[in-house]
């Protein structure tokens, strides 16, 4: 179910959102309903991604300094 909310744009991102709309042959509304959408997908995932990374560090499952730095040696990449 569809429901109606108003926001409010700077000017100059107003217009950059009606190019795109334009460009794509799409309305404001889906242009704005997918940006909103995207943004909240990464967000949350991102969140969660941090999460497990803070479970991981209070379970002690750490990488040391130096393995790090074998990694990065591993791909070709000068490390000090």
């Amino acid at each position: 179910m569809q429901k109606t909310t108003t926001v409010r744009f700077e000017h100059d991102t107003l217009a950059l959102l009606d190019q795109l709309a334009g460009t794509l042959g799409r309305p404001r509304s889906w242009i704005i309903n997918d940006a909103v959408t995207r943004y909240l997908e990464y967000e949350i995932w991102f969140i969660d991604e941090v999460r497990k990374g803070l479970h991981a560090s209070e379970a002690g499952d750490l990488v040391t300094h130096d393995e790090v730095k074998n990694a990065v040696r591993s791909l070709g990449v000068a490390v000090d």
